[in-house]
């Protein structure tokens, strides 16, 4: 449930959610305040618009912008203008003008693309349908309207759906929210039906990708996930071609059995769990590590001295294949705490245990490798996905560790680092932070961060995160 507010603009950093223009400072806005949930239970979301642009919520019914500022709107303006009758009646008249003016000069709604393409497609059913009555053959598709094609038979399924009804297909089928116009929904409910569902972001691991908006689904985002563990919410910018997006299947017409619902979301964990190569299973390891640790002389576990033995043989099995810690002394103190608390386990089953705690080297580079190139995609200059991968990840430790101040910074240089539409090199880095003559200053990027962009250009590591890496393993 959505409650809104009208307040001065804090800082004029803030844009408005239907033109995008800025909102100065000082100047009054409107705040639209929502549950959501990605954010952990009871957190809101704001979101803002100019007065002007402003439309009167459709599930209020029939009521005038008066009514709505008298009664709807929390005052939380500098001078409680809400008290003064005459500026209420001014506020109402403002609302939504701007909409008003563009429908009456012909112009286009704030839902433009989606507007847009949802007509493309009923137009197309309708013209199929009256080929369909007049028994005419169908025109052939030409090449590359396949999809197309498959979209307007979707838009035939969906279309007579009430927005219950198709909130229903979205909730069966766990991803991209419910919030929005009956087009948005429809929108979501068609991709997904012709696509399959939207999988976890490739870069991220967690965040659940979202069609967006403003391109009527031409490309998707992340915008991060919460860490239950940590209560955080972990900030994310990946974009992408929604073409280029991973996918998961089945998509449900019809409302799935509890069973279907449980592998639905097992499919999904699954796929989470791949995707970051943070989880391994015992059938990951490879066979001739397996038959290795058969082979093994296993120690007595019950003293102390065959605890340590066992843990230094299972150390010397793992340390090329598994990723357990480089410092041979943190490695032995970690699996020899699994042994610890497992002392008449096997070799093989201690084997399976270190795998769940430590995952497979290979899984995690695979997994590496795959977010580079997934970031690339999302750089504007691709020969710099390495300096966000990096970046990305040292923010994300930083707002796990509970610094949200530091984390965003490096958030915010991760942004700024992907804008960057030339390639950032030794001879630039420092030269990002400075203005004036000699610099090349990019807004996001501060001393700190241009000095680390350089030490890891020099030396392929950044100190800082390979202290929080530790802290954090």
């Amino acid at each position: 449930m959505s409650t809104y507010l009208i307040e001065n603009a804090k800082s004029g950093r803030a844009k408005c959610k239907k033109c995008k223009e800025s909102l100065p400072a000082g100047e009054l806005r409107v705040g639209t305040k929502s549950l959501d949930e990605r954010f952990g239970p009871d957190k809101y979301t704001v979101s803002y618009s100019h007065l002007e642009c402003f439309v009167l919520p459709r599930k209020l019914g029939k009521i005038t912008s008066a009514e709505f500022v008298q009664d709807n709107l929390e005052d939380e303006t500098d001078d409680l203008i809400l008290s003064d009758e005459a500026r209420v009646q001014e506020i109402a008249d403002k609302i939504g003008t701007k909409k008003a003016a563009r429908k009456s000069t012909g112009g286009e709604g704030d839902d433009d693309a989606i507007s847009k393409k949802m007509g493309e497609l009923r137009s197309a059913v309708k013209k199929l349908e009256e080929e369909e009555e007049g028994e005419e053959k169908p025109a052939k598709k030409a090449k590359g309207e396949s999809k197309f094609a498959e979209e307007v038979e979707a838009m035939r399924l969906y279309e007579k759906k009430n927005v219950a009804e198709l909130k229903d297909f979205l909730r069966w089928n766990l991803g991209y929210g419910m919030t929005g116009t009956k087009d948005v929904l429809l929108m979501r409910v068609i991709d997904g039906h012709v696509n399959g569902r939207l999988a976890r972001c490739p870069t991220c691991f967690k965040g659940k990708m979202q069609l967006n908006d403003d391109d009527a689904g031409e490309t998707v985002k992340c915008t991060g996930y919460f860490d239950e563990e940590m209560n955080v919410k972990i900030p994310c910018s990946y974009k992408n071609k929604a073409s280029a997006a991973s996918r998961l299947q089945p998509w449900y017409f019809q409302e799935p059995s509890e069973e279907e619902m449980e592998a639905l979301k097992e499919i999904t964990k699954k796929h989470e769990e791949n995707a970051g190569g943070a989880t391994a299973t015992s059938s990951d390891i490879p066979a001739e590590v397996v038959e290795a640790a058969k082979k093994l002389e296993w120690p007595d576990t019950s003293s102390m001295e065959g605890k340590k033995a066992a843990a230094q043989l299972m150390v010397d099995l793992c340390t090329d294949v598994l990723d357990i810690p480089e410092d041979i002394k943190k490695a032995n103190m970690g699996i020899g705490k699994i042994i610890v608390n497992n002392p008449d386990a096997s070799a093989t089953e201690i084997l399976e245990l270190v795998v769940k705690e430590y995952g497979i080297k290979q899984m995690k580079q695979d997994a590496f490798a795959n977010q580079k190139n997934a970031i690339k995609s999302s750089c504007a200059c691709p020969a710099n996905a390495p300096i966000v991968q990096v970046f990305k990840e040292l923010g994300e430790l930083y707002f796990k560790e509970g610094n949200a101040n530091a984390g965003a910074t490096y958030t915010k240089a991760t942004n700024a680092i992907m804008g960057v539409n030339f390639e950032i090199t030794l001879d630039n880095a420092k030269k990002l932070s400075k203005a004036g003559k000699n610099g090349m200053k990019v807004d996001g990027i501060g001393k700190g961060s241009s000095d680390k962009i350089y030490e890891f250009l020099e030396t392929g590591k950044i100190a800082k995160l390979e202290e929080k890496r530790s802290l954090n393993a």
